[in-house]
């Protein structure tokens, strides 16, 4: 028998189903209701939703006192971000009800370019979780103004058209670019529109005239809103907004309920740290969140399951229904959804909230391990010098500098004084009581550049981190050279990671060996590492709610207002690079 003739005789109870779920409440996204219904699954579809009690099954799981609600569906996320593997990430989000995802794994492709995102793609091949990989758009993510491992062009962007595994274009970031009518953003969207792609955006922002700008290109999704205004301009132009968890607000919440027609509204997760996946959960947590501040529960439902299947062009799953594919959670309270049993295409992955599906582990290829193209640095490479026109051996420069004004996005431009002194006719800035910050280039070109950051605290030791978005170039932050070189030299010798030193001794040191971003090691024992890693940190000075997520995000280079790449001290505002040093004085 065909499947199709399968489905059609159990949908009315002629053969054997293949599981019947009974005893549950189902919430419908099309029609926002709630009611007592039975599910019956033949292979991995759904057949039939209703009083089924009488049809005849192989298996049947009792749901009494559970809620069904579709798997939830990320509209924009990145694997990398959680720095597992996609195995490992998959067993983590199944457990919080995660079942689909859109992956753009620009983080890999600044590092290895196509070869490396292949490389993820079949890491991320036939797992419970479905993860739909879209084309990086935007590398560099400041074209010009940082270093990268690879750039993307229309002939780059033709070629992951044309891989196994693109579903569409990942997120344009330079937002600023595209307004602009600049010629490299705008071929390489041009090329993804020859293929029918989804297009994703990024536009923290822009607003009015040039908001309709980014949108008169085809771009018609958003992750990056933080106001009722921006939600209210994005809707009425027709794009898909995808609220991040971490956005969400009592006032935007209050306009998503308000919205009549909020098919393009979806909650999504973007980066999620492996303490968040852990601790709180995935999109099931942005949910909660969400109903917390007021969003209505099925809106919030819908938010996370239908819409983004619709905006993923995704037809065949989403909701409970006959002929979508049976991607089901069941949860006790829809409010706080952590499930107790998940199904991935029929098959239970999650059962008494733990995790039982199986899961191939696929491997990576070789070159992933051998992507930190850096010798072991010196103490020369690591001072702050600068070339001294003057007569003056002994005094002071006013130097542009960094200070965290808004969290670990958030900085601010400022100047200060600080002493150098000149040995062997090289000038050297002493820095105490800041932090230097320095970026080497670890894509093959020798490159490095320095910045000075204020008042983060009383701070003794080092740190030194591959994982920088987007670039992932090595990046270094301490108080004092010595520290800041053992701290350099061992996430080399590990070809990736992170490290925290304090008077020459490693306390920390937490390998990434795959393209420097992700561990083999299993979620729990990664996050027993990172979470040492930063308590040393803290230990040493690093007076941050969270350094490990400070580190990552210091170097990227399209978050205001300042910021240091591989090539200097940039102003992302204005898009120019601003010099270290203002003025010599005695």
């Amino acid at each position: 028998m065909s499947d199709l003739k399968r489905f059609v005789a159990a949908a009315q109870g002629k053969t054997e189903l293949d599981l019947l779920i009974t005893g549950c409440e189902v919430v419908n996204v099309f029609t926002s209701t709630i009611q007592k219904q039975d599910i019956g699954i033949v292979e991995d579809t759904i057949v039939a939703v209703g009083n089924l009690v009488n049809y005849p099954t192989k298996k049947t799981i009792h749901a009494d006192g559970l809620t069904a609600l579709p798997g939830f569906i990320d509209t924009h996320m990145h694997v990398e971000s959680s720095m597992l593997t996609p195995a490992n990430f998959a067993k983590v989000v199944l457990q919080n009800g995660t079942t689909s995802c859109a992956a753009d794994p620009h983080e890999i492709a600044n590092v290895l370019g196509i070869e490396g995102v292949k490389a993820l793609i079949n890491a991320g091949k036939d797992l419970p979780l479905h993860i739909y990989f879209y084309a990086p758009s935007t590398i560099p993510s400041a074209p010009g103004y940082e270093t990268s491992g690879y750039q993307v062009g229309a002939e780059e962007m033709d070629q992951f058209m044309n891989t196994d595994g693109i579903y569409g274009l990942g997120e344009v970031m330079d937002f600023n670019g595209v307004v602009n009518g600049e010629d490299l953003i705008l071929s390489v969207i041009n090329q993804a529109k020859k293929y029918n792609a989804i297009l994703d955006g990024h536009v923290p922002l822009l607003m009015d005239e040039k908001l309709q700008a980014f949108r008169a290109v085809g771009i018609d999704s958003d992750h990056c809103v933080n106001n009722v205004e921006k939600l209210l301009q994005e809707q009425a132009l027709g794009f898909t907004t995808e609220v991040q968890g971490h956005n969400l607000s009592k006032e935007i919440v209050e306009v998503m309920n308000s919205i009549e027609n909020n098919n393009r509204l979806c909650i999504c997760t973007d980066d999620v740290s492996l303490t968040i996946l852990l601790n709180h959960g995935h999109l099931n947590y942005a949910v909660e969140q969400a109903i917390e501040l007021g969003l209505d529960p099925i809106k919030a439902i819908r938010f996370t399951t239908i819409n983004p299947a619709d905006r993923m062009r995704l037809y065949d799953t989403g909701a409970i229904v006959p002929g979508r594919k049976a991607d089901i959670q069941l949860v006790k309270d829809i409010r706080h959804p952590y499930p107790t049993i998940v199904l991935s295409r029929g098959n239970i992955v999650v059962e008494d909230s733990k995790y039982v599906g199986e899961t191939i582990e696929n491997t990576f290829p070789e070159f992933v391990y051998h992507s930190v193209e850096l010798e072991p640095l010196t103490l020369e490479d690591l001072c702050a010098s600068f070339e001294n026109p003057t007569s003056i051996k002994e005094g002071h420069v006013i130097v542009n500098t960094m200070k965290v004004s808004g969290g670990v996005f958030q900085t601010s431009h400022t100047t200060n004084e600080l002493p150098f002194h000149t040995t062997n006719n090289t000038s050297i800035i002493d820095y105490e009581g800041f932090v230097k910050m320095i970026i080497f280039n670890r894509h093959g070109i020798h490159q490095h550049a320095y910045s000075f950051i204020e008042k983060l605290g009383d701070i003794h030791g080092a740190v030194a981190i591959t994982y920088g978005h987007d670039s992932h170039n090595l990046t270094l932050y301490g108080s004092n050279d010595e520290d800041l070189l053992v701290a350099a030299n061992t996430v080399i010798g590990s070809q990736g990671g992170f490290a925290a030193v304090q008077d020459g001794k490693v306390l920390s040191h937490v390998p990434l060996p795959i393209a420097g971003l992700l561990s083999e090691e299993s979620p729990e024992h990664l996050q027993k590492e990172a979470d040492h890693f930063r308590e040393c940190c803290k230990k040493m000075g690093f007076d941050l709610h969270d350094p490990l997520h400070f580190f990552t995000f210091m170097p990227l280079a399209v978050c205001p207002d300042i910021r240091c790449t591989d090539k200097g001290l940039l102003d992302v505002i204005k898009k120019e690079f601003i010099p270290l040093i203002v003025e010599i004085k005695e």
